[in-house]
């Protein structure tokens, strides 16, 4: 692994960084632990936006011995936890059971982009990993934040502290630090991200891309219709509210992502503040966030639909074609959300320089055909 991360550097393709040396150096050092068939510490990588985490995991999964390892998204980790806790219901100890299972098939779990988002998963995620820990899984993460960080300002946090605190005991934290932003090095245009763009300047960018379209009035996603624009075989256009509204989860954007190579939405809006005075709490104070200060959006769930859209997007090599409101660098401005959103803001930088590499592309997946309703 350090042997190609160094020929990236040489070729110019990377930049040197002192912080992704270290890294790297610490990754060499469990792959090589593995090699000489012992299992080594957990390793935790933090950092902004921006600073090659995901590049690193990518290479440091390349070179493990896949009959060992399992390397995910934090979506589809809790995607597949949910459905093994489906498989087992009514057995005593069901997170034991997975564990136990987990640590034979997957001695090294990579999970990229690490974060909790609410009190169920992070309870979940309490009991696994005290449980894969003991079962001797290694994990090697990335994050944005550093443990102490994660589910911050959550409803009930305290819960979820002990896990805090096992995950500093069990993983070596590297910090990435607060250096370039690589994604947005390369970025002197944005081909792909239409500010005021009109739906027929919308179509227009997708099909010089991706070839003609036909009008399609809606698809069925997971069971569900939802209302469409234009598609072929390789590009589907929506109005954002369609898509990043109502009944919509994380599973919707995963199978468009694994079906098309574009995907391409009207009318990204601006996520506005809404102060905390307007804000209406439940009355239970179970329901209400332990010491509420931040300042949400008047749209933050359809900001976190929007989230996952471009996480499962950039995953899968899926581009994203947009017309928004206002800049990207304005589309959220609450605080609620601001620092998940900065991974998205930053992957949709990136995603502006794929096209080269994916014009003129036919069938670039292999898919199942999404029906018409």
């Amino acid at each position: 692994m350090q042997k190609i991360y160094h020929q990236r550097i040489q070729s110019g393709s990377l930049q040197s960084d002192k912080h992704q040396h270290s890294a790297v150096n610490a990754l060499q050092q469990r792959l090589d632990s593995l090699a000489r068939g012992n299992q080594p510490q957990s390793l935790y990588l933090f950092g902004p936006v921006g600073r090659g985490k995901t590049l690193l995991m990518d290479l440091f999964y390349q070179h493990l011995p896949k009959d060992k390892a399992i390397r995910l998204h934090y979506h589809h980790f809790m995607a597949k936890i949910h459905t093994a806790l489906n498989q087992r219901q009514g057995e005593a100890d069901p997170m034991e059971a997975i564990a136990s299972s987990w640590a034979q098939q997957y001695p090294v779990i990579c999970l990229d982009e690490f974060f909790v988002e609410d009190i169920g998963d992070a309870m979940i995620l309490a009991r696994l990993w005290e449980a894969l820990f003991n079962n001797g899984v290694t994990l090697v993460t990335t994050s944005n934040a550093p443990p102490k960080e994660l589910y911050k300002g959550g409803l009930a946090r305290h819960r979820f502290e002990p896990t805090i605190d096992l995950l500093n005991k069990e993983c070596e934290c590297l910090d990435l630090g607060l250096g370039i932003d690589y994604r947005r090095l390369k970025n002197t245009d944005l081909p792909f991200y239409l500010k005021q763009g009109t739906q027929k300047q919308l179509r227009s960018v997708a099909e010089k891309q991706f070839g003609e379209t036909l009008r399609c009035s809606s698809v069925s996603v997971m069971n569900r219709s939802i209302h469409s624009l234009w598609r072929n075989n390789n590009v589907i256009g929506f109005e954002f509210m369609a898509l990043c509204s109502g009944p919509r989860s994380q599973r919707d954007y995963m199978e468009l992502a694994a079906q098309y190579s574009a995907i391409a939405v009207h009318g990204v809006p601006t996520f506005s503040y809404l102060p905390d005075k307007d804000l209406v709490h439940g009355v239970e104070e179970t329901y209400q966030r332990e010491h509420q200060t931040n300042s949400v959006s008047k749209l933050d769930n359809e900001a976190r639909r929007f989230i996952a859209l471009v996480d499962e997007c950039y995953d899968n090599k899926c581009l994203l074609i947009l017309t928004a409101e206002t800049d990207i660098d304005k589309l959220y401005q609450a605080k609620q959300l601001e620092f998940p959103f900065r991974r998205c803001v930053s992957r949709l930088f990136e995603m502006q320089q794929w096209g080269n590499s994916m014009k003129g592309n036919t069938l670039v997946k292999r898919r199942q055909s999404v029906p018409e309703s």
